[in-house]
């Protein structure tokens, strides 16, 4: 899988909406969407929150299945 489809699979997995994981990363909505359909990639910084956030390991958020 691609990090998109990592992304949106651990966001409905951590059973949060696009809204509540942008309020809680700070960025809009339409970055989220952005994450989901693979148009662009979060920073860096913000990857420890994500996992955090999702309560995954990096490797569950980059790697391919």
């Amino acid at each position: 899988m691609s990090f998109a489809e990592n992304f949106r699979n651990a966001r409905k997995n951590a059973g949060l909406t696009q809204q509540q994981v942008a309020d809680a990363l700070g960025l809009d909505r339409s970055a989220i969407a952005h994450y989901e359909k693979g148009d662009s990639e979060p920073a860096f910084k913000n990857i420890p929150k994500i996992c955090e956030l999702f309560n995954i390991t990096l490797e569950e958020l980059i790697m391919s299945k």
